[in-house]
This record gives structure tokens, sequence and C-alpha cells, in this order.
């Protein structure tokens, strides 16, 4: 009965808040119908998606959109960044995370490039949130808070929710990351200040949370209760009561009390449900699968399959890549906020180091000096120990042998390749010899004239002089293929050389290219290239790292051959195009490889397997089972790098090689 009177009175409020919520839609409905501008139109459809946001999830989107669009349109980047911030919200709700995050550091860059402060704070708290409640990394979640703390400090009229949930933001983060004298003092700042205010509620249940784990239960619960009764006061109130009810859900779990566990576990779901809230329906739903488990398998099976759904949906492998990029673009992003920081910082400092321009250079010589002197020591000191190293340093004889099958292996795949790549040069020596013997006889017979025609003989000795050049260099170029192979085939010395990955990358792919070619005549397959051109040259041991490649390479044919096998033996109406490409990318004192094909992809077993030993997925005879396994080992104990494999089965593979170097200096 005291449950049904509950929820009648919940059921009321929530009706009396909804037409609150009504008339502040219809009020800014009506100021955007008899808007006279366009930029105050952006602003308003802004503040409808936060309104919407906890009412209509689509209908949040579509107002974000619109301001979105036309601030665009018009070129009013405060707007754009206003709304970009609103969808962030929006997206990260829906479970959408890294067109959130992305959303969110594209607010961000605009609010500090134009200085807009406003909108830096709320882009920095987004960000901070998604860090936070949807990736679970507090120590970039608390850095982004700090700064939007730093932000907040610089206005000290900033709007007091601005400053309270900032407060209780970091004390979510402190509390997460087991900092909880830290979470104590920032949460008991953001209770002090949101007494009695409209956010309260949303304090009062992170506080509870909190004062629970620090063992003040019925201080936790009595917090708990109060927040969900204030929640329904709140014009948001269906994301709050979802956050508030997942929160007492599982201190329910923690003490034992199962039946209310349940009880608030499902309305969590439900209202979380309505809003399209993927982050608490997925709590939600574990939370009661774990609770049913023992006693009803049945009831446990349906909420595991909610929560896996939802899981799929904001963690998918897809999810995952975009996240990773958004990540990466951002920090490359950082990145450069910090060099043209560093550079503008330089150039004011010029106009003061003009007097003492002389003296510097004079010091840098006598540093230049030094420093080569320094390095040259070092170079050779590093040589002896890496003569010691190899001398110390011997292969036990059955591990020499499996060596030396795989790379008697990889030296049969090579040789059509090479006989290919070989082909050109001699061609050209033969065409210019040829060209050369008739030259010798032009000039044999002029020369044998009782007028003897000078310029005619000057213009046959050049063009022989330059025939022979051609000839030298085309030699020179067969020598170095044959070279290249002998380096190949003959026993790694296990020393490292300077050597230009690029260089070798681009020869290992062509050769592997044309040796498939040789072997198979109805093979194709587009491959590309994208190298860094700013690629130092690393020590490295070639002939191995050319086994690696080569290795990787022939794989990744390999991969896309038997794609296109299967595409005509199932007759498949769409078009495949195979294509294999190598890219090379130098990132923090590491030079990184990769090798990517569209090919067959590998399922989640088989990745977890290959790079074990005689591990091959290749019909027997047609593989070792080792040239992954050698190649990690070259790779991760050779260099000290690392060697990853990502891969979606039905649409690719792709390996990635990390080769950490050293700069000198």
């Amino acid at each position: 009965m005291k449950i049904l009177s509950f929820l009648i009175l919940i059921t009321l409020i929530c009706n009396h808040c909804f037409a609150q919520s009504r008339r502040e839609i219809d009020t800014l409905k009506y100021e955007l119908i008899n808007a006279q501008q366009d930029t105050n139109r952006v602003l308003l459809y802004a503040e409808l998606s936060s309104v919407y946001r906890s009412i209509n999830s689509d209908t949040a989107i579509i107002y974000g959109e619109k301001g979105l669009e036309l601030a665009k349109k018009i070129n009013f980047l405060r707007g754009e960044a206003k709304a970009l911030n609103e969808l962030g919200f929006m997206l990260r709700i829906l479970g959408d995370i890294p067109k959130s995050l992305e959303y969110q550091y594209k607010g961000l860059q605009i609010a500090e490039k134009n200085n807009y402060h406003i909108e830096k704070i709320s882009c920095l708290r987004g960000v901070g949130i998604v860090y936070m409640n949807e990736l679970d990394d507090y120590p970039k979640a608390i850095y982004y808070f700090l700064r939007q703390l730093q932000e907040v400090n610089l206005n000290p009229k900033e709007p007091f929710f601005s400053v309270t949930t900032l407060c209780l933001n970091l004390g979510i983060a402190y509390q997460r990351n087991k900092q909880l004298d830290s979470a104590l003092f920032y949460q008991q700042k953001a209770l002090d200040k949101s007494l009695k205010t409209t956010i309260e509620q949303v304090v009062l249940y992170y506080y509870g949370d909190l004062q629970f784990q620090l063992g003040n239960q019925s201080l936790a619960f009595e917090c708990l209760r109060k927040s969900l009764f204030l929640i329904q006061n709140d014009k948001e109130n269906s994301r709050e009561k979802a956050e508030a009810c997942t929160i007492i859900a599982r201190l329910f779990k923690e003490t034992n009390q199962t039946d209310s566990c349940i009880y608030y576990a499902k309305l969590g779901l439900n209202t979380a449900l309505t809003i399209d809230y993927k982050r608490k329906v997925f709590e939600c739903a574990n939370l009661l699968a774990k609770i049913y488990e023992p006693n009803d398998v049945k009831q446990a099976y349906y909420y595991l399959n909610i929560a896996k759904s939802v899981n799929d949906e904001l963690f998918g492998s897809k999810k995952i890549q975009e996240l990773q990029k958004t990540i990466t673009e951002e920090q490359e992003h950082q990145r450069k906020i910090e060099a043209d920081n560093v550079a503008h910082q330089n150039q004011l400092k010029q106009y003061a180091l003009l007097t003492g321009l002389v003296v510097f250079l004079f010091i840098s010589f006598i540093f230049y000096r030094n420093n080569k002197k320094q390095k040259e020591a070092n170079t050779l000191l590093l040589q002896q120990k890496e003569e010691i190293q190899s001398t110390l340093s011997q292969l036990k004889s059955t591990q020499a042998q499996l060596i030396q099958s795989e790379k008697l292996a990889s030296l049969g795949e090579l040789t059509a390749g090479i006989a290919h790549e070989i082909q050109n040069p001699l061609n050209f020596v033969n065409n210019f010899s040829e060209l050369s013997v008739d030259l010798v006889k032009d000039l044999k017979e002029e020369m044998e004239k009782p007028t003897i025609d000078k310029e005619y003989i000057e213009e046959l000795f050049t063009d022989l002089s330059q025939n022979q050049e051609k000839i030298n260099h085309h030699g020179k170029r067969a020598s170095s293929i044959v070279k290249g192979m002998l380096e190949h085939s003959r026993a790694s010395t296990g020393v490292k050389e300077l050597t230009d990955i690029n260089k070798l990358a681009d020869e290992y792919l062509r050769l592997s290219y044309h040796g498939l070619r040789a072997k198979d005549k109805d093979f194709n397959a587009d491959f590309k290239i994208d190298f860094d051109e700013s690629l130092p040259k690393i020590e490295v041991i070639p002939q191995d790292i050319g086994r690696v490649l080569l290795n990787l390479i022939n794989n990744a044919f390999y991969a896309v051959n038997q794609r296109t096998q299967l595409s005509k033996s199932s007759k498949l109406l769409e078009s495949y195009s195979p294509s294999v490409s190598v890219t090379t990318q130098c990132l923090d004192n590491q030079i990184i490889v990769k090798v990517k094909d569209n090919g067959i992809g590998m399922s989640e077993a088989t990745k977890a397997k290959i790079f074990q030993p005689f591990f091959s997925t290749k019909p027997t005879g047609q593989g070792t089972g080792l040239g992954l396994s050698l190649a990690y080992d070259i790779v991760t104990k050779g260099h000290g790098g690392t060697l990853e494999a990502l891969s979606t089965e039905g649409v690719g593979s792709e390996f990635i090689i990390t080769l950490p170097f050293k700069t000198n200096g």
C-alpha cells in the first residue's frame, strides 16, 4: 500500500513537472517564431535541444542539428560551439560515445580559438563527463574538470549552477579514482552550494553514494531517498531519476537487500528506457541479471540480453575505432596548439635575442662541436656494446633450424619477385649495350672517311659515354637487388644498422606482389603506399625487419586473394576490389608501420592464436606456422617494439609494427 501511494505521488508530481517543461518549451518556440536575427534562432534551437534532452531524445537531436546547420550557414561560431556542446551531451545519453566526444572536442576547439568563455566551460565539462561516465578514464576526467575550474576562476561572477556542478563532477571523479579525501572535499562543497536549489537532488544521490563507500550506510540511504523524492520536482527528472535509482539499487545489492534492489533497478531501467539513456539501461539490466542469476535463470537471461545488446551499441568494434580516431585527432590538435604556442613565444623572444646573436652563434658552434664529438664517442661505445652482445648471444640449435626453415620459405616466395625486379635493369643493360655497339660501328665508319666530321664524332662519343653511364647505373641496380636477396637468405648477424624503413617497406611490397603474380598469373590486387617522408633512419637489423615485412605483406596478399576466390565462387553481385596498403608514421620517438588489407579477416578465436608457433590458417603444405611467431619475436624481443593485429571477419585485417628509437642529442 505504501509503495502504491508513493507511485501515485510520483505520477502526480511528474505530470506537474512535465506541464512546467511544456510551458517553457512553448515560450521558447514562440520566441523562435518571432526571432528577427538568425543568431538568436541558433541560440533558441540550442536551448530547445537542452530542454528536450530529458523529454524526447529524437526532438532534442533535431533541434540541435538545426541549430548547428544554421550556425554553420551564417558562420556564427559561438552558436556552432553551443550547438555542438548540446548535441554532444545528447549523443552521450543515446550511447554514441565517439560522436559525442568528437562534437565536444570540436566545440572546445572553436571556443578556445575564439576565447568564448561560457562555451569553453561547457565543452570542457562535456569532455570530462564522457571520460568519467562512459570511458572510465578518471585521471583524464579530472584533468578536464581542473581545466574547467581554472576557466571558472577567471570569472568570479560565474553562474552558481556551473560552479556547483563542477565541484560535484570533481568529487565524483576523485571518488571513482579512489581519492576519497579529495572527493569528500568537493562533494561537501557542492552540497553546501546546492541546498534548497533545483540541483540539490543530484548532489544528494552522489553524496549518498560517497557516504556509503566511507562506511556511513544510514546517512547514505537517507540522502538517496531524499534525492529520489526531490527529483520528481525537476523538469529533467527522468535522467536524474534513472541515475538515482541505479545507485540506490547497487547499494541495496551490496547490503543484500534483494527485493529493494530489484524494485529500484527495474524502476531505473524503465525510466532509462523512456529517454533511451543507454548507459543506465546497461547498468540496471546488468544488475538485474546478476540478482536473478542464482534463483531465476530465465529472468537473468532476459536482462543479460538487454545489457549485451546495449553494450554492443556502446562499445562495439566500430565504435571503439571511431573513438580511437577522435581521441587521436584531439591529441594531434593539442600537439599542434602547443607547437604553435612555442613558435609564437620563440618569435617574441627573437627581438630580445638579436643583440646577443653573435655570442649565441659562437656558443652554439662550441656546443655543436662538443656534441658531435660526444655523439661519435657514444656511437663507438654503442657499436662496441653491440659487438659484445652479439658475441655473447647465441641461439639454440633447434631455434636456429626453425628460423632457417622459415627464412628459406620466405626466400622461395621472394625468388619470383626478384626475377621480375631484376629483369628491368638487365633489359636496360642489354638495350644500351646494343646501342653502344652500333655507335662504335658508326664511329669506326666515320673515322675511315677521308674527311672527318669532328662534331659528329663528338656527338657519337657523348652518346657512347651516356650509354656507358646508364649501363653502369642499371648494372648497380641489378647488383643491389641480388645483394638484397643474398642478405635476406644470409643468416642474420644480429648487428643493427641505420636503415630507411620507407625504402625497405617499398622494396618488399613490390617483390612480394611480383612474386605472387609470377606464381599465379590470374592474381591481381591494388597495392598502395603512404609513407611519412620525414621518417628518420633508425638502427634495426635490416634482414630481420625485412622478413617481418615480407611475411606480413605476403599474408595480406594471401588474404585478399582468398576473398577474391570466395567472391568468384559465391557469384556475389557486388564488386570486390582487393587492396593492400603499407603506411609509415613517426610519432613520439616511435616508427609505426601498418600493413592493411581488405581480405577475409579473422575471427576473435583465430586472432588470439596467430602469434603462437606452428599455428597456421593456411592449408597443409602452404604455411610453416612460424612466420608470425618469428615476426613477433623479432619485433618485440629483438627490437623492443610491439606487433599487434586488428581484424574484423569478412572486412579485413591490419598489422601494426611499432619500433622505438632514440633521438640524437
